[in-house]
């Protein structure tokens, strides 16, 4: 019997060190980016390094910056950044950063779909806030996704995926949800979290107002895997 895999979501969001978003490729490149160290991260078991900038960003300008990593390995996860050449990279990339790590929420609704030929495009919508506690928020939560989710994939819903903060073992679960949706189409998700019925089915789910933006690639050819 094989013990199941964890994929551990690392959420990086922060401000941009450089002044130009160019010039942050370029040190991202050098750095998460260089070949070494993705080869290290890799090992260590980071599956995937996906970049963001807001989806209302203008042109060149920096400013809030995303990263989205995905970690099979909790223990190499730790190791790679406790690495003080790792965190002096990031220095150079974020003036400010908030590092979090995510752990799946078990028995939240969680999914994904393919993308039909030819839809290429993606933007990534973020949810966080604190739950009155894990039955109630999984309740909400379940109840929302399963009801909305065709009306969502006829909007260009790709996938949901629904996380609480990790903590350490001896702990009680955190409280702090974090849900990442991925979609191919930026001006149906408008619509969908314009909608008032899917944005009134969230009353009572959070303790306080809920976090929630949307993210986008940024121009340019950034290291990612």
């Amino acid at each position: 019997m094989h013990d199941m895999m964890v994929n551990y979501l690392l959420s990086i969001r922060g401000t941009l060190a450089p002044s130009a978003l160019d010039a942050a490729r370029s040190i991202h490149n050098e750095t998460a980016g260089a070949p070494a160290n993705v080869e290290v991260a890799r090992s260590l078991g980071d599956l995937s390094h996906m970049v963001y900038v807001p989806l209302d960003h203008h042109n060149d300008a920096a400013g809030e910056f995303l990263i989205l990593d995905i970690w099979n390995n909790i223990e190499g996860l730790n190791q790679f950044f406790a690495n003080p050449h790792v965190q002096e990279q990031g220095g150079r990339i974020f003036s400010q950063r908030d590092p979090v790590v995510w752990m799946p929420a078990e028995g939240f609704v969680s999914y994904q779909l393919p993308a039909p030929f030819g839809k290429n495009d993606r933007t990534v919508g973020l949810v966080r806030g604190m739950l009155p506690s894990i039955e109630i928020g999984r309740e909400f939560h379940n109840r929302i996704i399963t009801k909305f989710a065709n009306k969502a994939r006829r909007r260009g819903h790709l996938s949901h995926n629904a996380y609480l903060r990790l903590t350490p073992p001896d702990a009680p679960p955190s409280l702090e949800f974090f849900a990442v949706d991925t979609w191919m189409d930026a001006a149906g998700m408008g619509e969908h979290y314009q909608d008032p019925e899917f944005l009134s089915a969230f009353d009572g789910m959070f303790t306080a107002e809920a976090t929630a933006d949307v993210w986008t690639h940024p121009n340019g050819m950034w290291v990612e895997w």
